[in-house]
């Protein structure tokens, strides 16, 4: 594919087909198996989902990419979008101590020329889609991919503001077993604590595990209440997936998600790896088994704690209490 050159020249977009969405966005619960759903959308000829960028919030809404575009003024001054474009490829690139640089940063500032980026945002609308619009396709050209998209867990909570930017858009979120989201926190923190608060608390086993209860707790609370409120505002153009579903049926999950989608069914989207930094990361198929891993490295109290706080929205998404 043609690189940019001072020329300012773009890649070639591929256009999407009658029928088709625009985007296609995944967020959910942390560690309820969006990457996996990328992974599997990543197999399709026609979709491209960029990685976790954070461009419309974090934890923490301030956290978002947008909220430092805000601090450059109008975008329809040349010299502003310029000015962010450069903070993007310099001091953004270092973090902070309540965020690491997401991955899809990472890949632009490595792949991509500074100018390429600056000269899409230019031609585009100067808003925040318009600027969001022109990161995500610049991903999709790269891959010569008509439907551009991304995985960003925290942006479940900007679902509905990101359906309507993009009217002919679908977004899925991902949900699983509290208990198993969880165990699998505990893990990843404990392994990489590198942020604030997790670099102190990271040192009591006891409070490190008290800390990412009560965070999943809050996290599945919201999550469920997001999902009655899209399934309601869009119920045509929102679905929930069920991370126990996807790895145990995905003959059937993923021709199900293809249809909702818009797009046919390609067989090689079942033709995958574990992608979890888990037990059987790197092996061929579905990961089943992690469905229940979780029953043996959860206390009989934590499982109580769990249940008391999560209650009747256990059951609403099927998941038994204990």
């Amino acid at each position: 594919m043609t690189q940019l050159s001072a020329s300012d020249a773009i890649p070639v977009t591929v256009p999407t087909k009658p029928g088709e969405p625009e985007a296609v966005f995944i967020g959910g619960v942390p560690r309820s198996g969006t990457t996996l759903m990328r992974t599997v959308l990543q197999k399709h000829s026609r979709i491209a989902i960029a990685d976790e960028n954070h461009f419309m919030g974090h934890m923490l809404p301030r956290l978002g990419v947008r909220h430092d575009l805000r601090r450059f003024g109008d975008l329809h001054d040349d010299a502003n979008v310029r000015r962010f474009v450069a903070h993007l490829y310099g001091p953004f690139m270092e973090g902070s101590r309540l965020r690491e640089v997401s991955p899809y940063w990472r890949w632009l500032t490595m792949r991509v020329p500074r100018e390429e980026v600056e000269a899409r945002i230019l031609r585009g609308e100067r808003s925040e889609r318009g600027v969001f619009t022109a990161l995500l396709r610049t991903y999709a050209d790269r891959r010569s991919r008509a439907i551009y998209g991304e995985k960003t867990p925290a942006h479940v909570r900007w679902a509905g503001e990101l359906l309507d930017w993009y009217p002919t858009a679908r977004f899925i979120q991902m949900i699983r077993d509290p208990r198993a989201v969880y165990r699998s926190e505990v893990k990843r923190r404990r392994a990489h604590a590198v942020t604030f608060p997790y670099r102190y608390v990271v040192r009591v086993p006891l409070l490190l595990r008290a800390f990412c209860l009560a965070e999943v707790c809050w996290a599945w609370i919201d999550a469920v209440h997001r999902h009655r409120a899209l399934t309601r505002a869009y119920p045509d153009r929102y679905r929930l997936v069920r991370f126990e579903d996807l790895v145990a049926t995905p003959e059937t999950e993923i021709p199900a998600i293809c249809a909702f989608l818009g797009v046919p069914f390609v067989p090689r989207m079942l033709e995958q790896e574990v992608v979890s930094q888990g037990d059987r990361q790197g092996e061929a198929g579905f990961d089943a088994g992690a469905a229940d891993r979780w029953r043996s490295q959860v206390t009989a109290g934590e499982i109580r704690w769990i249940a008391r706080l999560l209650g009747a929205r256990l059951d609403e998404m099927g998941y038994p209490r204990a």
